[in-house]
């Protein structure tokens, strides 16, 4: 009997194992992780909601150090795939805005608990915990060191990355794959927070706006995306910020800085005249009242306070054409010095991996080790926020099972 053999027991690798197993059944099928159950990362996902897919998904919602080559491979990965992938499990789904899909139920745990009734049916074996130590290729089979040594014809590696290592990425995939032949690219923590300084903006934790974010290195702007914003103690987040994050490895240490536009519908000229309008109707009044209505209290305190407003008990006819210029540049280009990212352990995913350019881009089989595929985030192509990158998981795990299971032959 061949073995095809699946270590990781993520998205990708529960993928791969149920397509092995429809396409050659009668192979024998094993799935190793090395926590002490599969999907435990997937619980997690779209907050708690499991965000499947997106109906966007495309090679413009992806990064990779080799574009072309991540265009190539999300090739025949349209969402359908991975929607037809889930019809024929029993799963029901429905769409929400930006395209993004869902289970109708609107619930992880039920994701998971009907890819575990898939693996069961398929009597594909699951062993856990089973960190693996070493994989060794010889004679066109492959011995596989995880607390007890297994042979197998094909291993499908879909271990992961470095993000959220209590829920079963700690980076160990990278050595695997590299004594077998691969290299890999510079890794860093993405989608994840930004590390700002904050000392002028103190008391802002837990407040959100709506807003245009971009992020500069030096002058350059690296990329513009708009939504909403959370401000916390060591810096941004929200998804627009987590998305723009995706971009820093860009910034090749140069002096970087995120800019908010909390006004991106309005220019600023035209900003400038709704503020003379509002210090003539609120002539007598404090300045506690002057952008009350516009934006956040305690955000327009903070504002008026970095444009040298003074007390917030000066009358708002004392304001000056120069202080409300101030204002508007603030609103409109609000920036923040970025000292850096929150870790792998908030990081949603990781940026960076086994080049794409590594792997046969129709099968994600290895043109360095006959009979080792890859899929998932251990690849160097990661995906904005909107269930991107869990569509690349399944849709490389589905292309790596295929392909292992017409390789063996059973």
């Amino acid at each position: 009997m061949k073995t095809i053999l699946i270590v990781g027991g993520g998205a990708a690798g529960i993928a791969a194992a149920i397509s092995a197993a429809d396409a050659a059944p009668g192979a024998r099928i094993l799935l190793l992780e090395r926590l002490d159950r599969v999907g435990k990362k997937l619980l997690a996902t779209g907050n708690g909601r499991c965000n499947l897919t997106n109906q966007q998904a495309c090679a413009s919602h992806y990064h990779s150090s080799t574009p072309r080559e991540a265009a190539a491979v999300l090739r025949g990965m349209e969402p359908a795939a991975a929607l037809s992938f889930f019809e024929d499990l029993g799963l029901r789904w429905t769409q929400e805005d930006e395209g993004r899909i869902y289970p109708y139920c609107m619930q992880a745990s039920m994701v998971l608990d009907v890819l575990l009734a898939a693996l069961a049916e398929r009597h594909i074996e699951i062993v856990c915990p089973a960190p693996v130590r070493s994989i060794r290729a010889a004679n066109g089979r492959f011995d596989v060191d995880a607390g007890q040594h297994i042979s197998a014809d094909a291993v499908i590696l879909c271990a992961g990355g470095r993000a959220a290592p209590k829920l079963g990425s700690d980076g160990s995939g990278y050595a695997l794959a590299k004594s077998l032949g691969h290299s890999c690219t510079p890794l860093y923590p993405a989608l994840t927070a930004l590390c700002c300084d904050m000392r002028t903006s103190g008391g802002l934790k837990g407040i959100r706006a709506s807003a245009e974010v971009s992020i500069f290195s030096g002058e350059t702007c690296l990329g513009t995306r708009r939504g909403e914003v959370l401000f916390t103690e060591y810096g941004l987040s929200g998804i627009a910020v987590m998305d723009l994050s995706l971009l820093l490895p860009q910034a090749k240490k140069r002096p970087s800085f995120a800019e908010l536009d909390l006004f991106s519908d309005e220019e600023e000229a035209a900003l400038l005249r709704e503020l003379r309008t509002r210090r003539s109707r609120f002539a007598a009044a404090p300045l506690e009242r002057f952008l009350l209505g516009t934006v956040h209290k305690r955000l327009g305190f903070t504002l008026m306070k970095q444009a040298g407003f003074g007390a917030l008990s000066r009358r708002c006819e004392t304001l000056t054409d120069p202080e409300l210029a101030a204002l508007v540049r603030l609103l409109k280009h609000w920036r923040f010095s970025i000292t850096g990212v929150q870790g792998y352990g908030q990081a949603q995913v990781t940026f960076g991996g086994i080049p794409l350019s590594e792997i046969d881009e129709n099968t994600m089989e290895s043109k360095l080790c006959k009979g080792l595929y890859l899929a998932g985030e251990i690849l160097d192509i990661t995906g904005d926020c909107g269930g991107y990158n869990l569509h690349w998981a399944w849709c490389s795990g589905i292309r790596a099972g295929r392909a292992a299971a017409k390789e063996v032959g059973a």
